[in-house]
């Protein structure tokens, strides 16, 4: 027959396992979808631009309030496309220079390869 101390500690130790494994899933459970944001980097109106950086910070507000998760964010222009390491800020997307032509065909190839990817285009 174990020690009752020793009973003790298994005891705790593996509700305190029992208790984190059931906040895991929890927190797989009630988070949100998880979405790939495709962004347009090619030149358009400082206006224009402004008005796409802020809907991306809308979902990257959503992201905060756990509503989604941004897995990827994919930047498109004529020059291809280029993945951070890091999701980025609304900040660092607001200071992003926009150039390059826009290139429907690296959008389509990365929209294709990202099933129901958030688009952001300049003027929408």
């Amino acid at each position: 027959m174990p020690n009752p101390n020793q009973r003790l500690i298994r005891t705790l130790a593996l509700g305190w396992i029992a208790f984190g494994a059931l906040g895991l899933g929890f927190r797989q459970l009630l988070s949100g979808p998880t979405v790939t944001v495709i962004i347009d980097r090619s030149y358009c109106d400082p206006a224009q631009w402004r008005q796409l950086a802020d809907q991306y910070a809308a979902l990257y507000a959503q992201q905060t309030q756990r509503q989604l998760t941004i897995e990827q964010v994919i930047y498109v222009s004529d020059l291809g496309a280029i993945v951070p390491n890091a999701v980025p800020s609304p900040d660092e997307v607001r200071s992003l220079n926009p150039s390059g032509l826009s290139d429907p065909a690296e959008i389509q190839q990365a929209t294709a390869a990202n099933p129901g990817a958030t688009v952001l285009l300049c003027g929408q």
